[in-house]
């Protein structure tokens, strides 16, 4: 809307020239990569590059716990009765800490993610998303929840204390492979050395869409990737990183 408005100042105050229409195009040409397979991945490449999911135990350099990070969920009340559903970024981490935790032969799973939007969620992510560890085969017995943190800044302060508990030294992060980046470097920045892995993109019983038809799936992953970049902005002016 905000382009909108100066191509339409910008045309109303100078009507032959073409340098509006110009933009125009190119916005249009921009949402439709951002909506396409090969814009979305490009956006992701960006982000993620060298970022990959954990394949042998010594990758996670002794770790014996598995930190997931909150990535969304959805929450829907009626009648008094509130359910809640994960978002498909916080399924894929959920079974990418479950993978993992199998393949160290892990003790403990922190989940960690509180009420990031309170005029949307009604639940700690962390909550649903420890429900969905144990239906992938992790022990209840052997999650813990970390259900203050509300963005990523959060994390290393809130899961801290339940290291600590558990006396644990070295752990893996799970989270998406646009978001990996930056979490390493906040934890970092608050003085851990955690090793990552990240998720999938998406389902891997789904066929590769076509790179240049537009899908939904293109549109959100470009959307998270764009949210990202903001998050780096916005870490990197407030010192976070």
């Amino acid at each position: 809307m905000i382009v909108l408005t100066i191509i339409a100042v910008w045309w109303r105050r100078r009507p032959a020239s073409r340098r509006p229409w110009q933009i125009f195009v190119a916005v249009i040409v921009l949402y439709y990569l951002a909506a396409t397979p090969i814009g979305a991945n490009l956006l992701v490449f960006s982000l993620s590059a060298g970022m990959k999911p954990m394949q042998t135990r010594e990758e996670a350099r002794g770790a014996d716990t598995v930190v997931i990070l909150s990535g969304g969920v959805e929450t829907i009340r009626a009648g008094g009765v509130v359910l809640t559903q994960l978002s498909t970024a916080s399924t894929l981490r959920v079974l990418e800490a479950a993978r993992v935790y199998k393949l160290i032969g892990g003790r403990l799973v922190i989940v960690s993610g509180g009420i990031a939007d309170k005029r949307v969620e009604l639940e700690p992510e962390s909550k649903q998303m420890s429900e969905a560890l144990v239906a992938a085969g992790v022990p209840a017995a052997n999650i813990a929840l970390d259900v203050e943190a509300r963005d990523t800044y959060d994390h290393p302060r809130t899961i801290r204390p339940i290291l600590d508990a558990h006396q644990v030294r070295q752990f893996v992060i799970v989270t998406s492979p646009m978001h990996m980046r930056r979490a390493l470097a906040v934890f970092r920045k608050a003085g851990f050395n955690p090793a990552g892995s990240v998720t999938l993109l998406r389902s891997d019983h789904r066929e590769p869409a076509p790179l240049f038809v537009p899908n939904d799936d293109s549109l959100l992953l470009s959307d998270a990737s764009i949210y990202d970049y903001a998050g780096w902005v916005y870490y990197w002016m407030r010192g976070r990183l």
